[in-house]
Parts: C-alpha cells; sequence; structure tokens
C-alpha cells in the first residue's frame, strides 16, 4: 500500500496543478469576453459620435455656403437697386453680372455638400467607381474639368473606401470653395501593397507656413483624422499662385 503513496501524491499534485491552469484559463476567457464587450461598445460609440460630427460639419457646410452666399448676393443687388435710383445703369449691369457669377458659385458649393450629404445615404461597394462618382459630381457642379486616371483592382473593406471617398471629396470640395482653379488632376492607383492617391489643381494655392496655424482650409484636421485610421500617409504641397498637390499613401490590408 505505502508503494502507492507517492503515486496518488503525483496524481494529486498534476490534477492540482492542472486545475490551476484550467482556471486561469477560465479566468483569461472571463477577461477577454468582457474586453472584447468594452472594445464593442466603445467602437459602437466611437461610430455614433464620428456620423454626428460629420452631419454637424456637412449641415454647417451647408449653412455656411447658402447664408454666406445668399447674403452677398442680397448686398449686390442691394447696390444695383442704388445705382438704379442714380440712373447708373452701366454700374448697376456690372454689379449684375458679379452678381450672377456669385450666384452660381454659390449654387455649385451647395450641390457639393448636397451631394455629400446624399452620400452617407448610399451603399458604397466599389472604391474606384465611388471614386469616380464624385468626380462626376463634381464637374457638373462646378464646370472644372478633371484629367483623372483611376485603376483599383484590388477588393478593399467598406472600411478603406468610406475614408477615402471622403478624402477625395473633401479635396474636390475645397478646390471648389478656396482654389479658383480652371483644372484639376485626380490619379488614384494600386502600387503592389498600397493605393497611390493624388489631386491637383491649379488654383491660387496658399502659404503652407501660414496654413500651420490654421484649420480651415483643405480640411486638413477632417483629412488627417481619416489617414490616421487608414494608416496611410498624407502629404500636402502648396504655393500662393502655384496651386495645391493633395498626395495621400494608404496601405492596403489583405485579410
Amino acid at each position: 500500500m505505502t508503494v502507492y503513496i507517492p503515486i496518488l501524491f503525483l496524481i494529486l499534485i498534476v490534477v492540482i496543478a492542472y486545475s490551476i491552469l484550467f482556471f486561469r484559463q477560465v479566468k483569461a476567457r472571463i477577461r477577454t469576453q468582457t474586453f472584447l464587450k468594452e472594445l464593442e461598445l466603445a467602437h459602437q460609440q466611437v461610430e455614433e459620435l464620428t456620423l454626428a460630427n460629420e452631419r454637424q460639419r456637412m449641415a454647417r457646410d451647408l449653412h455656411d455656403t447658402l447664408a454666406q452666399g445668399l447674403a452677398g448676393i442680397i448686398m449686390q443687388l442691394e447696390a444695383v437697386h442704388a445705382h438704379l435710383e442714380k440712373q447708373n445703369v452701366e454700374r448697376a449691369q456690372s454689379i449684375i453680372k458679379g452678381s450672377m457669377s456669385h450666384a452660381r458659385t454659390t449654387l455649385a458649393e451647395a450641390r457639393l455638400v448636397i451631394d455629400d450629404l446624399r452620400k452617407y445615404s448610399q451603399d458604397q461597394y466599389d472604391l474606384a467607381d465611388s471614386v469616380k462618382d464624385q468626380v462626376k459630381r463634381f464637374m457638373t457642379a462646378t464646370n472644372i474639368p478633371v484629367h483623372k486616371k483611376v485603376a483599383v483592382s484590388y477588393q478593399v473593406s467598406p472600411f478603406l473606401i468610406e475614408h477615402t471617398v471622403y478624402i477625395v471629396s473633401e479635396c474636390l470640395t475645397n478646390i471648389a470653395k478656396h482654389a479658383k482653379a480652371s483644372k484639376v488632376e485626380l490619379v488614384m492607383e494600386q502600387k503592389d501593397d498600397h493605393i497611390f492617391l493624388q489631386i491637383t489643381d491649379n488654383g491660387v494655392g496658399f502659404d503652407e507656413k501660414k496654413q500651420e496655424s490654421t484649420s480651415g482650409h483643405y480640411g486638413l484636421i477632417g483629412m488627417s483624422e481619416r489617414t490616421r485610421l487608414l494608416d496611410a500617409q498624407l502629404h500636402l504641397k502648396s504655393e500662393k499662385n502655384e496651386g495645391t498637390q493633395v498626395t495621400v499613401t494608404i496601405p492596403l490590408k489583405k485579410e
């Protein structure tokens, strides 16, 4: 009988060690499940916050576009009325021409913002088609020609499509608002393990050094956040009267 005591003792040690290991694994699994639930909840909260911020941004853009545009047109029409009362017809006609141009610009900007709102209510399935659609809307709204080269064959995730299309939309919208460009070039190509995106305009450009202290031009905050979420690299190049070039390198994450 005494011979079996060491064997039983050894079995007892093995059982205890296994039990300890098993309970540790159970606790670790419970902690992992709890962490995953918390992570999922945080992800939902981030999505809700992002959606709310996007709606606020687009509502603000639409309000600013229409309010500022219409206010400018009203001021010009008041000036026309004043000149007509003084029989200054030539000056009144000149202001009317400027008002017509201003009204067209305001309408184009409003269409871009409205199209941006519509974009978020539609499913985006293909990156190339989505970008081409953005370019088409831009040209329809502004009459600014866009020379585009879009070549993406790899099927990318809806997440990548959403943020990439946003970056393209933000660039085109700000070209319409600020650049005073007469032509735009857009290149989007798949290169090995990344997507290369470059948007160039021949507009008025701006001083990059002064731009570092401001956040409005070219929606840098929004685009920077999108590129961060994509683990992408964003490069902005601009000079006064030399146009602006936005380059984004987006890594492809194959599943």
